[in-house]
């Protein structure tokens, strides 16, 4: 046998060997795959669980947000009506009561401490 010819046949054989554990090493992914999918699929199944929770949560939240916004518009505009009527009634007693108001801070704003 030549040299050339022994190249030639160690190369046909290191191909075939490539080849083996290449058909080896995709079976053997296809079990892996198939291994770690049963073996952690409950941490898949919990994540999915939490997943679709905090979505529930979210939008829970969201309504209450939007109920609270709309009975606290709600309120604001009862609050205002009702202040507007009773100035409306007697406006005196509101003004008297801002000067008051303004004379006292006034003074504390403007008296010297040591």
């Amino acid at each position: 046998m030549t040299p050339e010819t022994q190249v030639k046949t160690s190369n046909s054989k290191i191909s075939e060997a490539l080849e083996l554990l290449n058909e080896a090493a995709k079976e053997k992914k296809d079990e892996l795959k198939g291994l770690m999918a049963n073996r952690y699929s409950h941490i898949r199944e919990a994540m999915t669980a939490g997943v679709d929770h905090g979505k529930e949560v979210f939008k829970h939240a969201q309504d209450i947000t939007q109920k609270a916004i709309v009975q606290g518009k709600e309120k604001a505009i009862e609050i205002a009506t009702d202040v507007d009527k009773r100035v409306h009634k007697d406006p005196w007693v509101y003004i008297a009561g801002a000067a008051v108001a303004s004379l006292l801070l006034g003074y504390l704003m403007g008296s010297k401490r040591k």
